[in-house]
């Protein structure tokens, strides 16, 4: 992974977001870009043109002053000491501004403030980091506003046993291989234990002919009540991220008793969530 945008509103929310991307692109040496995007007041557009042009330079400049100083005052550093590249945009919805930016660096992570626990998706993870799962180019790392980066050694990802879940896992190595991270790949299961076993099996042997990589773990958990199965296994293994794949049509956020788990996993482990979209994993 080269290139990460992270993105911030100056909120209290955005702070262990920027710290987390900042140690973690620092981790793979990886180009780091902040960017702040804003909205010009509806007031502006109907000023006459110089006077319009003017206005959005000196907020262009403000804006970039604020950026600057947020960097500085929570990295504990000046921000010409600070190996990240600045970036102002202006527009809305901000979601799609973000997207431009990053389809413009080429950026391989976007890494976001998550927003606390609730039944819906935009109150949840906030409409704009909704938008970005579903829309963006690459991965999306939503961490919590109580999360401290102390590396990350564990990863889980829950598998379906599909194809599109070998392709998930492909992605992820390129995260988990320069810091040898543990990928853990539970299957939770209802059924019966034969069934699961040759699953795994076909999954293992299909998973080993796509990659090359040894730290990984395979379990399968066993429980009536799924969504309480695998928080019980995040529980266990207590990992320092959790990763998803966001299907069309039935995701962990969208269905609403995957939502309600993580929402659970938020509240309660306080972990990391990476998102991947099934349209973007194969590029």
């Amino acid at each position: 992974m080269k290139t990460f945008l992270y993105a911030t509103d100056f909120s209290q929310n955005s702070v262990a977001a920027l710290l987390f991307a900042h140690a973690l692109s620092q981790e793979l040496h990886a180009k780091l870009v902040v960017l702040h995007v804003f909205e010009l007041p509806m007031t502006f557009a109907s000023t006459v043109s110089n006077t319009y042009s003017r206005m959005e330079v000196r907020a262009f400049a403000e804006h970039r002053e604020k950026l600057l100083a947020f960097c500085a005052e929570h990295l504990k550093e000046p921000p010409e000491d600070l190996d990240i590249t600045y970036q102002i945009d202006e527009g809305k919805p901000i979601g799609e501004i973000i997207i431009k930016n990053a389809l413009e660096v080429k950026a391989d992570l976007i890494v976001v403030g998550a927003k606390g626990g609730s039944r819906l998706k935009e109150a949840f993870l906030g409409s704009t980091t909704a938008a970005l799962i579903d829309n963006a180019p690459c991965p999306i790392l939503a961490v919590p506003n109580d999360v401290d980066f102390q590396g990350i050694k564990k990863m889980v990802y829950a598998t379906d046993f599909e194809g599109a879940d070998i392709f998930t896992v492909e992605k992820m190595i390129q995260l988990a291989e320069p810091l040898d991270i543990e990928l853990h790949l539970v299957h939770i299961s209802s059924k019966d234990r034969t069934t699961s076993e040759d699953q795994l099996k076909w999954f293992k042997d299909m998973l080993h002919h796509k990659v090359i990589y040894e730290n990984i773990h395979f379990d399968l958990r066993y429980g009536k009540d799924v969504f309480e199965t695998l928080q019980s296994y995040i529980d266990e293994v207590a990992p320092d991220m959790v990763a998803m794949l966001e299907r069309e049509g039935h995701s962990l956020i969208k269905d609403l008793k995957h939502r309600d788990l993580v929402k659970r996993m938020k509240s309660e482990s306080h972990i990391p969530l990476l998102s991947y979209h099934k349209k973007n994993i194969k590029n």
